[in-house]
């Protein structure tokens, strides 16, 4: 399948935070601010909204409120992913069609998973989506999901038309890569990595495409980035050392780190998480 292609989506996917005032509603100053921060400090991608922006938290209005806001903001100058994980289907379709309508250029979105889902209905539910829409759509495979097998994923990718990316964070999620690039095709067009891009050097090595981490350090991971890119290995792996306190603080405090970062940071105007 396809590695470190020059025609793949690549580089860093910024996922900013969903900002809220003090009294929990969404911050729209603030949602401007950070997304100009992505765009403006290096981030090749923005993905919006997805875990690392608390969509579990947010109504549907506020989910297409923000599709609106980012396709605004973003205005074209970089690839924009929108969330679409949903409770059901239905669901996922109707906030994929809204974000296709606004001009975002691919989705992502794990299957419904209130209840664990069969095989069978992954496969529905990538078929449901994939007939609805003209744009790529990228498989999250997490484990808090449905998490799919190397062949599984391919499969998809072979038999759906507009699935055709993978954002791979499972527990063994660079086995699981290097397994995916040795299966027949090139129906994967890319393989991206997450859990904040505390493995991005080993993923870049094994030919993924990118890495969609909250975008709070955005600047340094699309540094680190870029440094790979242009062979200069030695320089990214002194940045990247140099974060490992900063990856193991989020690991522990999650979306609470991203948050804080960015309010010390001056991009928004309030650490608060729904």
């Amino acid at each position: 399948m396809t590695k470190n292609s020059t025609t793949q989506y690549r580089g860093i996917y910024g996922i900013p935070a969903t900002p809220f005032n003090e009294d929990e509603t969404l911050d729209v100053r603030s949602l401007e601010s950070v997304l100009n921060f992505s765009v403006e400090n290096g981030c090749h991608g923005i993905v919006m909204p997805v875990m690392a922006s608390e969509y579990q938290s947010l109504t549907d209005e506020e989910r297409k409120t923000i599709f609106e806001i980012t396709a605004r903001v973003v205005d074209s100058r970089k690839p924009t992913v929108a969330g679409v994980t949903g409770v059901s289907n239905i669901h996922s379709i109707e906030l994929a069609r809204h974000a296709q309508e606004l001009g975002f250029d691919s989705v992502i979105a794990m299957p419904p998973h209130n209840i664990k889902p069969s095989t069978e209905e992954v496969q529905t539910f990538f078929e449901q989506l994939s007939d609805a829409l003209e744009i790529p759509i990228w498989i999250q495979n997490h484990s808090a999901g449905a998490p799919l097998t190397a062949i599984q994923l391919v499969e998809l990718c072979q038999n759906i038309e507009n699935v055709s990316y993978v954002k791979e964070e499972t527990v063994f999620a660079g086995q699981l890569t290097t397994s995916l690039f040795k299966q027949d095709g090139d129906a994967v067009k890319g393989v991206m990595g997450g859990m904040g891009c505390k493995f991005l050097i080993t993923e870049y090595n094994r030919g993924m495409c990118g890495n969609m981490p909250a975008s709070h350090y955005g600047d340094i991971h699309s540094i680190i980035w870029n440094l790979l890119e242009q062979g200069d290995e030695a320089s990214a792996r002194e940045i990247h050392t140099r974060m490992a306190p900063l990856n193991n603080f989020e690991s522990l405090y999650g979306i609470r780190a991203f948050k804080e970062v960015l309010y010390r940071r001056g991009v928004i105007a309030s650490p608060t998480i729904r």
